[in-house]
C-alpha cells in the first residue's frame, strides 16, 4: 500500500498553475513550500501558501525571462524548483515558468502535443492510433464539404480546450455553419461509450492505472469500470501504446476513449489530474491519496506498493440541472439508495445556477461505495433516471 510521505525540505518550492484545492493539501501535507499561480483569486487562502499570484494566463504566451513576469506583476520570494499544472488551463503557463525557472520540463513537442488537440491527433494518426476522422479549420472550409466528409452529426471543438468546455454536437448544416472559425476542429460524431484511464508514470514506466467508466457522459463516472477482463486488457494496452508514443517520462495521464463496435478509438490525453471527481474515486477505490501520489512523481520521487487491484468500487454522480432559478432542492438518503456515502449539494432555493461551461463545473454530488459493480450501478442508475427531481428550476 503506498504510503503517504512528508519531505520537510527547503530543497523544494513548488508553483501549482491552475488551482486544484486537493493538490495545494497534498503538497502543504507533505511539508513542502509552494506558491499558486491563478487566473481568478482565491475565495479562502490555501494552508500553508507562500504566494498567491493572480493573473490572465494569457499574459504569459510570450514570456521568456523573469523580467517578462516582473513585467505582469509575477514574482516569488522563493526560486521554483517545480512547477506543476492543476488545470488544463494551467498546463501552457507551467510550460513557460518552468522555462524560465529551468524547473523540471517536458519537450516543447510533447507540450504541444498534449494542449493542442490538432497536434495530438496529427502525431497519433501518423502513428496509426485509430480515432474518429477529423478536419481541421481552413480558408476554404464549408459546412457543405464538412458534412459530406465526416456525415452527421459533426462535432465542433476548440483546439486548446479541454473538459467539455465549447464542445458543440450540430445535427445540421444550419447549426454548423456559425460555428466554422479559426482554432477548431471538426469531427465525425462516434455513437459509443466513452471512458478514461488514470496513468501515474515514473521513469517512462507506468507504475499504476485505473479505469473509469463514464455510466453517463458528463454526469457519472464508476472506478474502477465494470468491462470484463479481456476489454480491460485492451484498454491498457492502448493506454501503454499511446503514452510510449509520446515518450511522457512523468506524471499523470488522463486518457479519454471511445468504446466503438469495431475497438477502441482515442478521444485525447492531457498531463494533468481530471475533473469529475475521479481522483476521489481513485482514492475511495484503491485506498491511497493520488494527489500524494501526483505530486512524487512530479517531485522525480519513485513511489512504491501502488496497489493493483481495488478495494471497493466507487462512483459519482454531478449534479447540473442547466442555467435557472432553484425552485426546490432534494437530498437523497441511504434509505433510497444504499451505497450512497454522502451528498454534497451547493445550492438552495432562490439561488440561479448558471450555464454547464466543462464537466468540471457542478451544483451538487452524491459519492456511492460498495463491495461491488452491481451494487453501485443499480444505485447509479436509480438516481441518473431521478435527477430532474434533486434540484427543481423554476419554470
Amino acid at each position: 500500500m503506498a504510503v503517504k510521505i512528508r519531505i520537510s525540505s527547503d530543497s523544494y518550492h513548488i508553483v501549482i498553475a491552475g488551482y486544484r484545492q486537493q493538490l495545494a493539501k497534498a503538497i502543504h501535507q507533505m511539508g513542502v513550500s509552494y506558491s499558486v499561480l491563478t487566473e481568478k483569486p482565491l475565495k479562502t487562502t490555501p494552508p500553508g501558501v507562500h504566494k498567491i499570484c493572480v493573473i490572465p494566463f494569457s499574459a504569459l504566451s510570450k514570456a521568456t525571462k523573469t523580467d517578462d513576469l516582473i513585467r505582469h506583476g509575477l514574482s516569488f520570494k522563493k526560486t521554483p524548483t517545480h512547477v506543476i499544472a492543476g488545470t488544463e488551463s494551467g498546463v501552457f503557463p507551467a510550460a513557460v515558468l518552468r522555462t524560465i525557472y529551468d524547473a523540471r520540463r517536458s519537450s516543447k513537442a510533447l507540450l504541444n502535443r498534449c494542449t493542442d488537440k490538432l497536434a495530438m491527433k496529427n502525431y497519433l494518426k501518423e502513428h496509426n492510433i485509430p480515432m474518429a476522422h477529423f478536419v481541421p479549420h481552413h480558408k476554404d472550409v464549408n459546412t457543405a464539404a464538412l458534412t459530406e466528409e465526416l456525415g452527421l452529426p459533426v462535432v465542433v471543438k476548440d483546439r486548446k480546450n479541454s473538459g467539455g468546455r465549447n464542445v458543440v454536437i450540430t445535427h445540421t448544416e444550419k447549426e454548423l455553419g456559425p460555428l466554422l472559425r479559426p482554432g477548431r476542429l471538426y469531427e465525425q460524431f462516434i455513437d459509443a461509450p466513452e471512458g478514461s484511464i488514470e496513468s501515474f508514470i515514473h521513469d517512462g514506466q507506468i507504475v499504476f492505472s485505473s479505469i473509469t467508466e463514464y455510466h453517463t457522459n458528463k454526469v457519472a463516472n464508476i472506478v474502477p469500470a465494470g468491462f470484463s477482463d479481456d476489454e480491460q486488457k485492451r484498454i491498457r494496452a492502448f493506454n501503454d501504446r499511446v503514452v510510449k508514443m509520446l515518450n511522457i517520462k512523468w506524471g499523470l495521464t488522463h486518457l479519454e476513449y471511445y468504446r466503438d463496435k469495431n475497438g477502441l478509438l482515442f478521444g485525447e490525453i492531457a498531463l494533468r489530474p481530471p475533473g469529475g471527481y475521479i481522483m476521489e474515486l481513485i482514492s475511495c477505490a484503491y485506498g491511497f491519496d493520488p494527489w500524494n501520489v501526483f505530486v512524487q512523481l512530479e517531485l522525480g520521487i519513485p513511489v512504491q506498493n501502488l496497489p493493483k487491484t481495488p478495494d471497493r468500487i466507487c462512483g459519482v454522480v454531478l449534479f447540473h440541472p442547466g442555467a435557472g432559478q432553484v425552485k426546490k432542492v432534494y437530498h437523497p438518503v441511504k434509505s433510497n439508495y444504499p451505497t450512497l456515502a454522502r451528498t454534497h449539494i451547493k445550492v438552495n432555493p432562490g439561488d440561479n445556477i448558471k450555464p454547464r461551461e466543462g464537466v468540471g463545473e457542478s451544483v451538487g454530488h452524491c459519492f456511492f461505495s460498495a463491495d461491488t459493480y452491481n451494487q453501485i450501478r443499480a444505485d447509479i442508475d436509480r438516481i441518473c433516471h431521478d435527477d430532474q427531481s434533486v434540484i427543481e428550476l423554476v419554470d
